[in-house]
């Protein structure tokens, strides 16, 4: 399976999603999927999981400085959207966005099954 169809399945089986990002190290994406590409085009989305994974570098640096474990994921809220970002390996993680009002609950279990799909890709 390619990593593009396994972003799209993401958004498609997630309510609210705008869009879902596979990313490098460096902060590149791999591939990127817009659920609403009229709204949402693909520039918007690198840059967001751009800084997601300078977010994520800054959070992995307070981690480990502070011996509380290691940073595995996180979300931020936003006013009218959320944005979660999950590890995957070697540097690469993944980036979901979506509304505001959607439900984290889900939105975790969803990254979860996509993430054990991109690593076994990987």
């Amino acid at each position: 399976m390619e990593f593009r169809d396994i972003l799209a399945g993401v958004l498609e089986s997630t309510g609210g999603a705008i869009g879902a990002l596979f990313l490098d190290s460096e902060g590149e994406s791999v591939e990127v999927v817009s659920a609403r590409p009229f709204d949402t085009d693909d520039h918007a989305l690198r840059i967001i999981g751009a800084y997601a994974g300078i977010f994520l570098s800054q959070l992995r640096r307070i981690t480990d400085s502070t011996d509380s474990g290691t940073a595995r994921r996180y979300k931020i809220d936003f006013e009218a959207s959320k944005i979660f970002c999950c590890v995957l390996r070697d540097g690469y993680y993944l980036v979901l966005v979506a509304d505001a009002g959607t439900a984290d609950g889900v939105v975790w279990h969803e990254l979860e099954r996509c993430r054990g799909r991109l690593l076994g890709e990987m």
